[in-house]
C-alpha cells in the first residue's frame, strides 16, 4: 500500500490532469482530520475521501469546474446544518478543503515524492493557499533538500524548518499568513502504518482484512505453509512462511509497527516475544487466556527483562465488546490497535461526558 501521490502520478504519467482535495482545517466535530485527501480525475472516478456523503458532492462539483478553468479553489463545508427528516447526512463541524490540480508540470516533483517515500517513508509538500491558475509548490524530504519553488526564494527558505519540524512530528498543519506571505498548507505524507500478525491462524484471516480496510500495510508470519499461503490472505501485503524468530529478528519493527501475537502455542509466543519485546514498535499485544499470558510473561521475565518492557504487552489482547467468534474477537482487537493509534478511550461514544 503506497501513498495517493502514487496514483496522481500514475494519472498524470497517462496524460491526465487530476484535482486534489485536501482537508486544511477543521472546527468541531468533523468526518475526517487535516490532511485528508481526495483525487478526482476528469471521469469524475474519485480516489480517497475526505467525508464520504459530507459535503463530497460539493467539492466534486467545485473539481469538476477547476478542470474548466484551471483555477485553484478554497471551499468552507459547513456541516453543521439543523437536522430534519430530510436531511441526508450531518456530520457536524467546518472543514476547510483546498482543490489544487496536478498535471504533467509535476511529474518530476511526484517522481521525487514517491522515490523518497520508499526510502525514508515520509516526504512533504508545501502549498500556497492562494486561489488562481499559478500553482506553486515545493517538496521537501527528511535530509533537508527541496524541490520546486514556492515562487520566492526568501520564502522556500523561511518555510524550510517548519516543513521539516513538521517531517519530524508526522503531522500536517496550516502555516497563518502574514504580510509578507499567504498562507500555507504543508501536507506530510507517511508511509502506512504496518500490522504484523505472527500466527496464521483462523482469527489472523479477519484481521488480515480489518487492517487492510483501515489503511495498514498488512504481513502475516507462520512456520506452517499450508496457513502462510497467500491464498489465504489475499488481503495481506506480505504473507511469510519462516520461523517467528527467524523472521522477527529480521523484520524492520518501529514506531509505525503494531504486532499482534497468535501464535498456537507458548514457545512460539516465547519465540516472538524474545525478538520484539525490547523494539520500540507502536502496539504489542497476545492473544491467550490470562493463565497463558501470565505464563509467558513469567518465562520472558526470567529472561531478565525489564518489568517496564512486559508491562507495554496487551494482553490478553482486545477491548471488551463480548467478542466470541473470530471475527469478532479480530474486531475487537483492531479496534484496540486503532485505539492506541489515535488515542481515544475505548468508551462508547453515547457515554461522553459532553455532547460534541
Amino acid at each position: 500500500m503506497g501513498s495517493i501521490y502514487e496514483d496522481i502520478e500514475q494519472y498524470i504519467s497517462g496524460g491526465e490532469t487530476v484535482a486534489a482535495a485536501t482537508v486544511v482545517a477543521t472546527q468541531g466535530s468533523t468526518p475526517r482530520e487535516v490532511g485528508a485527501k481526495m483525487v478526482i480525475r476528469h471521469s469524475g472516478e474519485t480516489v480517497g475521501t475526505i467525508g464520504g456523503g459530507c459535503g463530497e458532492a460539493e467539492v466534486w462539483q467545485a473539481a469538476m469546474d477547476a478542470f474548466k478553468d484551471g483555477r485553484r479553489r478554497m471551499l468552507t463545508l459547513d456541516l453543521t446544518g439543523d437536522i430534519t427528516l430530510d436531511s441526508e447526512m450531518v456530520c457536524g463541524g467546518v472543514m476547510i478543503v483546498f482543490i489544487d490540480l496536478w498535471d504533467a508540470g509535476d511529474l518530476e516533483l511526484l517522481q521525487a515524492a514517491n522515490t523518497d517515500m520508499k526510502d525514508s517513508g515520509r516526504f512533504a509538500v508545501v502549498t500556497p493557499l492562494t486561489t488562481g491558475d499559478s500553482r506553486p509548490r515545493m517538496l521537501v524530504v527528511p535530509d533537508g533538500r527541496t524541490l520546486g519553488s514556492l515562487g520566492d526564494q526568501d520564502m522556500d527558505a523561511l518555510v524550510s524548518p517548519t516543513a521539516l519540524e513538521a517531517l519530524e512530528q508526522g503531522t500536517s498543519r496550516t502555516v497563518p499568513a502574514t504580510e509578507s506571505q499567504p498562507a500555507l498548507f504543508v501536507e506530510v505524507q507517511v508511509t502506512p502504518p504496518t500490522l504484523v500478525i505472527a500466527g496464521g491462524g483462523h482469527i489472523a484471516v479477519p484481521l488480515a482484512r480489518l487492517g487492510s480496510m483501515l489503511g495498514f500495510r498488512v504481513a502475516v508470519l507462520d512456520d506452517r505453509p499450508m496457513f502462510a499461503d497467500e491464498e489465504r490472505f489475499p488481503d495481506a501485503d506480505e504473507v511469510i512462511a519462516a520461523p517467528f524468530g527467524e523472521t522477527l529478528a529480521s523484520f524492520p519493527l518501529d514506531g509505525q509497527t503494531y504486532v499482534v501475537l497468535m501464535t498456537r502455542g507458548h514457545a512460539h509466543d516465547l519465540e516472538c516475544l524474545e525478538q520484539v519485546i525490547d523494539k520500540p514498535v507502536a502496539y504489542l499485544g497476545m492473544i491467550g487466556s490470562r493463565r497463558r499470558v501470565e505464563g509467558v510473561l513469567d518465562m520472558v521475565r526470567g529472561e531478565g527483562h525489564a518489568e517496564e518492557l512486559l508491562a507495554r504487552v496487551h494482553a490478553p489482547i482486545g477491548l471488551d465488546i463480548g467478542a466470541l467468534t473470530p471475527e469478532e474477537i479480530a474486531l475487537s482487537v483492531m479496534a484496540e490497535v486503532v485505539r492506541v493509534r489515535r488515542g481515544g478511550t475505548g468508551r462508547s461514544l453515547s457515554e461522553r461526558d459532553v455532547a460534541t
